[in-house]
C-alpha cells in the first residue's frame, strides 16, 4: 500500500480561507485546525508544510504552532514534509546578491522546520528567472551550455544551504521543475542529494521530454518524495499544457505507474498538490482503476 499525502492548504483555498467580505483576517488560518481537515479526508497520512507562508501569514508557524503539529502527530500518527520556500527565490540568480538573500531564506526555512521532523525538504534548485532563460528560441546546444551555466550557480546556493544546516543531503528533495532535469542531475549526484518527482511538471514537458515511466525509471535511485496530479502536453489538438489537475483528467498512466511504484515497494510520500476537493477526486480515481495502491 502507497502512503498520500496532500499540501496543507493550496493557495487559492488559502485566500479563501483568510478573505472575509473583502477584508483579510489571519486568524482564520489555523495550521493545526487545517491540518486535522486534511487527514480526515481518509486515506491521508502526510502533510506538506509549505514554507512561503511563513512570510505571507504573520505568525503561522511559531513555536506554539510546531508544538501543537507535533502533538497531533502523536495523536494521529501521520508525518511531514516541507515544501521550501521558491516564490521570489533564486538560488541559481547571475546576481550574487540574489543568490545570497535566497540561500538565507532557505537555510532560515530548513531551520524552522527542522521540529516538525519532516521526512524530506522539497528543494527547487532553480527560479522563475532560469525558467525564463529555458524557454528562450536557442539551438540545443546553446540551450545547454546556458542551462549548465545557470545550474552552476545553483551548486554554490546548494553547496552554502547544505553547509549552514548540516542536514542529510538525501533529505533535500530537488524537484524537477521547467528547467532541464538533465542538468539538474548533475547537481544532484554531485552532492548526493535526493530527488522530488512532480507528476504533472514531466507530463507537461517543463524538465524535458522523458514520459513519466522514463522519468521515474531514469531517477527512481535518488526519488524520496513525489508530487502527483494530472497534467498534458500540447500535441494532437491540445491548446496548451495543463498540470495541478486532478488525477484522470491528463495523461497520467495512473494504474501503470503507482504499480510500479509497487513493485519496486517505493515508501516515500506521494503529496497531492492539489485542493481538497481535487484530492477527493483524485482517490476516487485512483480507488476506481487501482484499488490495490490504497489496499482495497
Amino acid at each position: 500500500m502507497l502512503r498520500f499525502g496532500m499540501v496543507a492548504l493550496e493557495f487559492a483555498p488559502a485566500i479563501d480561507r483568510i478573505v472575509r467580505n473583502g477584508v483579510p483576517d489571519f486568524s482564520h488560518f489555523v495550521l493545526p485546525e487545517i491540518v486535522r481537515e486534511d487527514l480526515e479526508i481518509g486515506n491521508i497520512s502526510v502533510i506538506e508544510v509549505t514554507m512561503d507562508m511563513v512570510q505571507i501569514i504573520p505568525g503561522v508557524l511559531s513555536p506554539k504552532t510546531i508544538t501543537e503539529l507535533m502533538e497531533l502527530k502523536e495523536e494521529i500518527g501521520h508525518s511531514y514534509t516541507v515544501h521550501l520556500p521558491l516564490w521570489s527565490i533564486e538560488p541559481s540568480s547571475f546576481n550574487r546578491y540574489i543568490r545570497e538573500a535566497s540561500t538565507e531564506a532557505i537555510v532560515h526555512s530548513i531551520k524552522l522546520a527542522q521540529e516538525l521532523e519532516p521526512e524530506a525538504f522539497v528543494f527547487h534548485s532553480t527560479g522563475a528567472l532560469a525558467a525564463e532563460f529555458s524557454r528562450l528560441p536557442l539551438p540545443s546546444e546553446l540551450r545547454f551550455v546556458l542551462a549548465s551555466y545557470i545550474n552552476a550557480f545553483a551548486e554554490e546556493s546548494l553547496e552554502d544551504i547544505l553547509a549552514k544546516t548540516e542536514i542529510a543531503p538525501r533529505k533535500l528533495a530537488v524537484e524537477n521543475i521547467e528547467f532541464p532535469f538533465e542538468v539538474t542531475r548533475d547537481l544532484v549526484d554531485r552532492f548526493d542529494t535526493g530527488i522530488c518527482l512532480d507528476t504533472g511538471h514531466v507530463l507537461s514537458r517543463q524538465s524535458g521530454d522523458e514520459s513519466l515511466m522514463e522519468f521515474y525509471r531514469n531517477h527512481r535511485d535518488r526519488i524520496v518524495e513525489i508530487h502527483i496530479h494530472d497534467g498534458s502536453y500540447p500535441e494532437g489538438g491540445r491548446p496548451f499544457r495543463t498540470e495541478h489537475t486532478a488525477l484522470g483528467r491528463g495523461e497520467m498512466p495512473i494504474r501503470e505507474f503507482l504499480l510500479e511504484l509497487m513493485k519496486d515497494k517505493y515508501d516515500g510520500p506521494l503529496i497531492f498538490e492539489l485542493t481538497p476537493d481535487e484530492v477527493v477526486e483524485s482517490l476516487a480515481k485512483i480507488r476506481q482503476v487501482v484499488p490495490e495502491a490504497l489496499g482495497n
